[in-house]
């Protein structure tokens, strides 16, 4: 899944690239994207879902510019309660940053984990190939 990530001003330290703390934020825009795409439109709700974990390994500096960098997310496994999307942000060939999250299904009732719904695990199972 591909998405344009722009870089604002207010992203970028005294150090002139982005802070540190702002990967996690970008990561998050298009993980969401990501996972609200997968849904088909006029689709019900295939179920809820939270972050567990999540890891950024930094690899260079992402610098303020007009044009976007891209993100490609994708689905790296899927298990009955939780599922693994890993994420890049690269400039051209050369990639900058990589992401690791682990999502797990969600009870709104409970306010606890839960296993994931069917229709939320198959689609995570489709983007598997």
């Amino acid at each position: 899944h591909g998405y344009d990530l722009y870089v604002r001003f207010s992203d970028v330290d005294a150090y002139g690239h982005v802070n540190n703390v702002k990967y996690f934020e970008f990561f998050s825009e298009a993980r969401i994207r990501y996972l609200a795409d997968l849904r088909p439109e006029g689709a019900h709700d295939p179920g809820s879902w939270v972050l567990a974990r999540h890891e950024v390994v930094y690899l260079s500096p992402i610098l303020h510019r007009s044009a976007p960098y891209a993100v490609t997310s994708w689905i790296e496994s899927v298990g009955e309660k939780s599922a693994v999307v890993c994420a890049e942000i690269a400039d051209g060939e050369q990639v900058l940053a990589r992401a690791r999250a682990v999502i797990v299904g969600y009870d709104p009732q409970t306010q606890a984990a839960a296993p994931m719904q069917p229709g939320l695990r198959e689609l995570l199972l489709a983007e598997l190939g």
